[in-house]
């Protein structure tokens, strides 16, 4: 072999290397010190020039909140404002108990309590402008009855929802919608939701609201009360109809819906979809002839070999036409989820899966989960392993279903998505000797090691095409300045420019992942 020959062989291979590397680039920010006693809560939002996060402090007996502005471009800091939110509404606020987000550049910090236990409970909104302006504090509901609220907004953030839950009465849901416009807070519309479907009492949750103020929510409702039958369905509350257009969910399968997540499309139908699990029918003829302890192993491998899949229900919010499909995993995918280790038991069937994320890419959708469990000991650690990626089309159909590896704990589970290029790429920590050790398609699970820690972690960008075939590439070491995942995800460019949040013991900084 020539010598020119060698070298340009070696030099592709270099140049593979390099160019796989250069697939993505990290912006580094600009360090900072966080305010005294001032720790991280959450991201509250975003609009086109700016993010906001939100940090807490204990104060004497009460908790002070903080707003933090950064400006996009070049991720410095605009500002810092305490909102005092306990000293204007004279309330205790539990932080767990705080939604806050941003919608038509402003930050709404959402929350209740009571004065005293004689005086009804009160919900606030307390509105924060974007240029650092305090706005005024709303009180949107006064009760002495039990009561829930929850805050929901259209995805162009120019409308806000309360969903106000009420206890049932004579057997019937007692709810309540009220669509605000972000801008002012002006009430558009209040209105009851249903408490019937199909002569039996039902049950809504998963709310949405699209851009025009409709909607949208998944009901549960009873089929034959005698026989404990319930159905599921979906409906709409228009923004010009008093009556929510209502439709049954029809299921092609016996299982049982475990978990999922709903989202409106970018055309305006509603998606559905997430995972199920059904037993394999008993033969009542052959445990006919059979002993206690036959009957006792038999029910154990019916559970055992439960069929696990993921469905998906597309509506057209016209036409109220219900698309469905079933699909059970792949013979391939429950092979790689067919192991044992820890409290996890074997059989794809057998563990217990998380919806984490629902995407849209070029008009298809992603819907991720994650099969995790609980250790408890001198700790409470959840653990979550792999990513089962199934992909739902244009028609609603499932095209296929793919499994990922991945071994992560608590806070390390968080991983954050960005879609480019028509791709869904995942962001997440691993350990460093599942890289090397393992591909993408072969690894042992049993021998797949977890990682406890921020610092000796690395950073993992899996790139998933529409096809299924994916390539999971390192993106850096996590030692000293460490990417701290949350379930928030902020681009500076569109489908682009993926915000991180990094930490090194008590300071911050803003890096941004580009993708070439």
């Amino acid at each position: 072999m020539k010598l020119t020959q060698i070298f340009l062989i070696v030099f592709s291979f270099l140049f593979s290397i390099f160019t796989n590397a250069q697939n993505y680039s990290v912006d580094k920010g600009q360090e900072f010190t966080p305010p005294d006693a001032g720790k991280w809560d959450k991201f509250a939002g975003e609009n086109a020039t700016n993010f906001f996060m939100l940090r807490v402090s204990k104060k004497g007996r009460g908790i002070s909140y903080f707003i933090e502005s950064f400006n996009k471009a070049n991720r410095e800091k605009k500002y810092e404002l305490e909102v005092p939110i306990e000293e204007e509404s004279k309330l205790t606020v539990d932080p767990k108990h705080l939604q806050i987000f941003c919608a038509n550049d402003n930050i709404f910090l959402c929350f209740y309590g009571r004065k005293n236990p004689d005086l009804p409970l009160s919900y606030f909104i307390k509105t924060v402008y974007s240029d650092g302006r305090l706005g005024a504090l709303n009180e949107i509901l006064n009760t002495n009855e039990k009561v829930d609220v929850d805050f929901y907004q259209s995805p162009d953030k120019t409308k806000l929802l309360t969903i106000a839950s009420w206890p049932w009465v004579d057997g019937k849901q007692n709810v309540e919608a009220t669509m605000f416009e972000a801008a002012t807070l002006r009430k558009l519309w209040n209105k009851r939701l249903p408490t019937d479907f199909k002569n039996g009492s039902m049950e809504s949750y998963y709310y949405n609201v699209d851009n025009t103020g409709n909607v949208y929510f998944l009901m549960q409702y009873v089929i034959n009360k005698e026989e404990r039958q319930i159905g599921m369905g979906m409906g709409i509350l228009g923004i010009a109809n008093e009556k929510a257009k209502m439709v049954p969910l029809i299921s092609k399968n016996p299982g049982q819906i475990e978990n999922g997540r709903a989202m409106i499309a970018a055309n305006g139908k509603f998606i559905f979809t997430g995972l199920y699990k059904s037993e394999l029918q008993k033969d009542e003829s052959a445990m006919a002839s059979m002993s206690r302890k036959e009957k006792a192993e038999y029910e154990k491998q019916r559970t055992f070999n439960k069929e696990v899949g993921f469905f998906s229900f597309m509506v057209d919010n016209n036409t109220m036409e219900v698309t469905s499909d079933f699909k059970k995993f792949p013979e391939e995918v429950s092979k790689k989820l067919d192991y044992a280790g820890g409290l996890l038991t074997s059989g794809a069937g057998n563990k217990y899966y998380k919806a984490s994320q629902l995407v849209e890419a070029n008009g298809d959708f992603y819907i991720i989960e994650n099969h995790s469990y609980t250790i408890t000991g001198d700790a409470v650690a959840t653990y979550e392993r792999e990513f089962i990626v199934s992909k739902v089309n244009k028609q609603g159909s499932i095209a296929w279903t793919k499994v990922y590896p991945k071994n992560t704990i608590n806070n390390l589970n968080t991983f954050n998505v960005l879609v480019h290029d028509n791709n869904v790429h995942l962001f997440y920590l691993e350990h460093p000797d599942n890289l090397e050790n393992s591909t993408i398609d072969s690894y042992l699970p049993e021998k797949y090691k977890d990682i406890k820690n921020y610092n000796g972690s690395v950073v993992v960008a899996l790139e998933i095409s529409s096809d299924g075939s994916a390539k999971r590439t390192k993106i850096f070491d996590n030692k000293g300045w460490c990417y701290d995942p949350q379930p928030f995800n902020i681009t500076l460019k569109k489908d682009n420019s993926l915000l991180l949040r990094m930490i090194n013991k008590g300071d911050e900084r803003f890096d941004v992942i580009n993708i070439q």
